[in-house]
């Protein structure tokens, strides 16, 4: 997963995200990063919401989507999460969370793309008891997001979800983010 072959149209297509991230450009975001001792390299300090409105413009797309998460450049990772189709077959965002960039992507992950699916419980049961942090932190912030979206007619319920954020995490931040929804 590490190269794609491209269609032109779809070459094109990225490369015009691509550009549309860099003006959302804000330079005000990565000095703050940099003062607070963050390692600011592969970001742009475009927004969430500004990320949402440009995301907005396009189709869902499984293959512009891989393409930009495959930049392992967090802007795009994250305008890839609003890219993916609903349907997206589980394996591949499986394979994408390989190369997911921080725990703040592994939460858009979890809570715009896992939380729609229709296999949440068995997605977050699985990554729930995984090793890894980020998939342990999507699973987490995909329960959350489904109940309170899904209010009326949950795939999971209040105490599946309940068990999850009550589990001993090994990661401090897995803990952090549990702790969140407790």
């Amino acid at each position: 997963m590490d190269y794609m072959i491209l269609t032109k149209e779809t070459e094109e297509r990225i490369k015009e995200i691509r550009q549309r991230i860099r003006r959302l450009q804000n330079w005000g975001s990565i000095a703050s990063l940099r003062h607070l001792g963050v390692n600011a390299h592969g970001q742009v300090g475009a927004s969430f919401v500004s990320l949402k409105e440009l995301a907005s413009r396009y189709t869902p797309d499984e293959t512009v989507a891989e393409a930009l998460w495959l930049t392992r450049q967090r802007e795009e990772q994250i305008l890839a999460c609003f890219l993916l189709p609903k349907k997206i077959n589980k394996e591949k965002f499986t394979q994408f969370m390989t190369y997911c960039l921080s725990p703040e992507i592994a939460e858009y992950i979890g809570s715009l793309v896992i939380a729609e699916h229709p296999d949440i419980r068995e997605i977050m049961e699985n990554w729930g008891n995984s090793s890894e942090p980020f998939l342990q932190i999507a699973a987490l912030c995909a329960g959350a997001r489904h109940l309170v979206l899904h209010k009326s007619d949950p795939l999971i319920s209040q105490n599946f979800f309940k068990a999850l954020i009550n589990k001993e995490y090994s990661d401090k931040y897995v803990r952090l983010v549990a702790e969140r929804y407790r």
